[in-house]
């Protein structure tokens, strides 16, 4: 009968070191997932040309996409661009010309989402980020 009640008392504390280790595993595996949220960039362009847009991180630069001229598109852009302490700037190409801004550098985490409005004099353009 000792026996026995060791044995029931082995199998509670063994399912409770389960439970505990799963509930540490589950916490770490939520805030991996956090920090792998992907960010979002809108281009509105108010410029009479296409422009060509750029992320630059590190000192590298990343294509994104084209905008036509008068419209605005929204690319979903992956984590590892940002992250803590790095800052992202932002570059517009006037397709066909030589006209070209860079935004100043932003801190921009994962999951957040930047709109940058381009206007028809490209240096006269905003950025926000939220």
């Amino acid at each position: 009968m000792v026996g026995s009640r060791w044995d029931r008392g082995g199998v509670a504390f063994l399912l409770l070191i389960s439970a505990v280790a799963g509930c540490v595993r589950g916490r770490g595996a939520a805030s991996d997932a956090l920090q792998e949220t992907e960010w979002s960039l809108t281009v509105t362009n108010h410029h009479w040309l296409d422009v060509a847009i750029q992320v630059i991180t590190d000192g590298q630069r990343a294509r994104v996409g084209a905008v036509p001229a008068a419209s605005a598109a929204t690319f979903i852009l992956p984590p590892r661009m940002v992250g803590p302490g790095r800052t992202v700037r932002l570059e517009a190409n006037a397709i066909g010309s030589t006209a070209r801004t860079t935004s100043e550098g932003l801190l921009v985490r994962a999951g957040q989402h930047v709109e940058w409005t381009l206007q028809s004099g490209l240096s006269q353009s905003s950025v926000a980020v939220w």
